[in-house]
């Protein structure tokens, strides 16, 4: 689960920041510096319009890609059925899916002000901004398999 969280931490950043040279060095600290908050976020018009922002974002988010991880755990020889519905159950409708929500929107409020977030809502419900939604996380998945190819077509 941490691997896929620091690969999706890596593939926004990286769509958000290619120009910056010394983006790495900066995801790092910024992963070491994160500390989780999952109190509840204020009833404003900053978290309505990040709620907003993340339904219109769809494509492959975090809600999914735990859906995914519990998914490919269940394919293990090994998998305990009982523990992952357990855990699917915790993060679709019981706290998890709460304390998740919370943590994600108070990153966001971290992040950007409220004309930034309307900003980028205004963008992803234009036809453009849906076709991004839907086509970013496989032009990501794409460029990363690109990137692993070559890589291994160096390799001596």
């Amino acid at each position: 689960m941490k691997k896929i969280l620091i690969i999706l931490a890596v593939l926004f950043s990286m769509s958000t920041q290619a120009q910056d040279a010394g983006i790495f060095e900066k995801l790092m600290t910024e992963i070491k510096a994160y500390q989780l908050d999952t109190t509840t976020v204020p009833a404003d018009k900053l978290t309505k319009k990040i709620t907003e922002l993340r339904k219109l974002r769809g494509g492959f988010n975090i809600t999914e890609a735990v859906a995914y991880k519990i998914a490919e755990e269940r394919t293990k020889e090994n998998a305990n059925k009982e523990e992952l519905d357990k855990l699917e159950a915790f993060f679709t409708t019981g706290n998890g899916k709460k304390w998740l929500d919370n943590a994600i929107t108070w990153i966001y409020r971290k992040q950007f002000s409220y004309a930034e977030v309307n900003t980028m809502v205004q963008f992803y419900k234009t036809p453009a901004g849906q076709k991004m939604a839907g086509s970013f996380p496989v032009i990501m998945l794409q460029s990363l398999k690109a990137a692993e190819t070559i890589q291994e077509q160096f390799k001596p």
